[in-house]
């Protein structure tokens, strides 16, 4: 229906946006990370949609890439799998790391996802593995992105108490790329309260 959405954010809360695009207002249902980029962004946004049509509803789900949307595409098209699931996958993971839990058949870590059970998680795995290989991260990807979550999890506490909000402090921690330790995550985290 619609191929994108771009406009400026008019309010945003928790897994929803409301994009002005002039003389409209669209609701958008984003997942966490999506929120996470959006939450202090002041210039114009440009969000790929689906648009799920229902008998009594229609809803639209925003991503910042095209990987994210077809990634999306792929997960409701399993069965069991809809579209709130599909953004809860997206939300806890991102669409890297989910291919490479798809390629190491790891359905125990897919169903930690809320809302997602083993029998899901284990249809996910049987119905996409070998859909996903242009989706995985390669090794360089993994080490520069994916920083360990003890030390997210140390550094998000470090920040609350600090006086920060909870989304605030996650928003800056996902624009660090790697670190070394707590400290060095925490020092770069804050940097981004400065911008």
């Amino acid at each position: 229906m619609f191929g994108f959405i771009k406009g400026y954010i008019d309010y945003i809360k928790e897994g929803l946006v409301c994009i002005d695009t002039g003389n409209v207002g669209y609701l958008v249902n984003i997942s966490d990370k999506t929120y996470a980029e959006l939450l202090n962004e002041t210039n114009e946004v440009k969000l790929y949609t689906y648009t799920n049509v229902r008998e009594d509803d229609i809803s639209i789900f925003g991503f910042l890439t095209l990987d994210e949307l077809e990634f999306y595409k792929m997960l409701i098209n399993v069965n069991s799998i809809g579209p709130k699931s599909g953004l809860s996958l997206l939300s806890f993971y991102t669409v890297g790391e989910l291919a490479n839990l798809i390629a190491n058949s790891d359905a125990k870590a897919i169903a930690k996802t809320p809302g997602v059970g083993n029998k899901s998680a284990e249809k996910i795995i049987i119905d996409l593995k070998d859909k996903i290989a242009n989706f995985e991260q390669t090794e360089v990807e993994r080490s520069s992105s994916s920083l360990d979550k003890e030390m997210i999890a140390e550094c998000l506490e470090a920040l609350i108490s600090l006086g920060f909000k909870k989304k605030e402090a996650e928003n800056a921690i996902s624009k660090v790329k790697n670190a070394n330790d707590v400290s060095d995550l925490l020092s770069k985290a804050l940097q981004y309260f400065d911008k």
